[in-house]
C-alpha cells in the first residue's frame, strides 16, 4: 500500500509492503539505482547508509516494544528512507505507530499551513526520525518504570517473583541495545560525509542533533541495563540469605531432636538387660529426659541468638 503525502512542493511517499509493480515506479520514476529499488522490497538489510548523485539512502532498524501473549517483547521494525531534493520515500513491511502519527501531524501542518520549518526532504527526515526516537524513548520510560517498581517489589518480600520479572526486562533491554548500536555509525557517516549531503552544510546541525538523540537513547538504555544488574544482584542476595536462613532453622531443629532420637534408639537396643524399660514409669522418666535435655539445648540455642 502507497500513500503519498505533499505540501510545498515537497512530496512524501510511504510505502508499506509494496508490490514489485510499485517499486519499479518508483525506480522509473524518481530514477533510482537498481540495487535502492531492492532495498525498498522488503528484503531485510542490516542498517545502514549509501549516498548517491542526486539522493541518499538510510536503512534503520528500530526496535519497537509490542505486547505479545500476554507479555512485551521486542521486535524489529526496518525502514528504508530515500532522501532525494524534493521528495521523501519510506518503505516498511509492518506497520509502524509512530509513522502513522508523524503522517497525521504532516498533514494537519500542511493543511493549516503552521510549519515554516520543512523547506526541503531533509527537515522532514530529521522531523520524522525523531518521532521515531521519541517513541523508543517513551518505550525506554516504561521500562524504567517497570524496574522501579521491581526494586519496590524486591524490598516488599516478592524477590522470588521478580526473579522472572528482571530477566525479561533485561532481555528487552538487550534487544534496545543491539537493535540500534549500529545507528551511531550511521549518524557519525552522515555527520563526515556531509559535503555529501544533498542539502549542504545548514542540514549537517540536523544530522548532529539526532545522533545527539540517540546518545540520549543509548545512555538511558545502558543507565537502566546497570539498574537492572544492580536489582538482579541484590535479588539474588536477598534470596540466597533467606534459603540460608531456611537452612539454618531446619539444621537447628534437627539438631534440637537429635539428643532424644539418640535417646529412644539406645534404649530399643535389644539386650538382656535395659535399664527403666521393664520399669513401670520407665517411660515416663525416659521422656521427662528427653524433653529435659530438649528444652536445655534450646534454651542455649536462644540464648546465643542463633535462631
Amino acid at each position: 500500500m502507497t500513500t503519498t503525502h505533499s505540501a510545498r512542493g515537497l512530496v512524501w511517499i510511504d510505502t508499506q509492503s509494496p508490490t514489485d509493480e510499485e517499486i519499479s515506479a518508483l525506480v522509473k520514476r524518481y530514477d533510482l539505482h537498481p540495487l535502492v529499488g531492492e532495498e525498498l522490497r522488503n528484503t531485510p538489510s542490516p542498517a545502514k547508509i549509501d549516498f548517491h548523485k542526486d539522493y541518499t539512502l538510510v536503512v534503520l532498524i528500530l526496535p519497537v516494544r509490542i505486547k505479545k501473549n500476554g507479555s512485551y517483547t521486542v521486535v524489529n521494525r526496518e525502514i528504508d528512507f530515500v532522501i532525494g531534493r524534493n521528495f521523501l520515500i519510506t518503505a516498511h513491511s509492518d506497520g509502524i505507530d509512530q509513522l502513522e502519527y508523524f503522517a497525521k501531524i504532516f498533514e494537519t501542518n500542511a493543511i493549516l499551513n503552521k510549519d515554516s520549518k520543512i523547506d526541503h526532504p531533509g527537515h522532514l527526515f530529521y522531523y520524522m526520525v525523531m518521532r521515531l526516537y521519541a517513541g523508543a524513548y517513551e518505550d525506554l520510560e516504561n521500562i524504567r518504570d517497570l524496574v522501579i517498581r521491581a526494586e519496590e517489589n524486591i524490598f516488599s518480600g516478592h524477590e522470588r517473583k521478580m526473579v522472572e520479572v528482571l530477566s525479561e526486562l533485561s532481555r528487552e533491554l538487550i534487544d534496545f541495545r543491539e537493535t540500534a548500536r549500529a545507528h551511531r555509525d550511521i549518524w557519525a557517516v552522515m555527520i563526515e560525509g556531509k559535503d555529501k549531503i544533498l542539502f549542504g552544510d545548514e542540514f549537517a546541525p540536523y544530522v548532529k542533533d539526532i545522533r545527539d538523540e540517540f546518545t540520549r537513547i543509548h545512555e538511558l538504555i545502558n543507565n537502566s541495563r546497570e539498574l537492572v544488574g544492580d536489582l538482579r544482584e541484590t535479588n539474588d542476595s536477598i534470596l540466597n540469605t533467606k534459603q540460608n536462613d531456611i537452612m539454618k532453622t531446619l539444621t537447628i531443629i534437627n539438631f534440637i531432636f537429635i539428643p532424644a532420637t539418640f535417646i529412644a534408639a539406645l534404649f530399643t537396643i535389644p539386650a538382656s538387660y535395659v535399664p527403666l524399660v521393664e520399669n513401670d514409669t520407665g517411660w515416663a522418666i525416659l521422656f521427662g529426659i528427653m524433653v529435659l535435655i530438649t528444652l536445655v539445648i534450646w534454651y542455649v540455642i536462644r540464648r546465643k541468638k542463633w535462631l
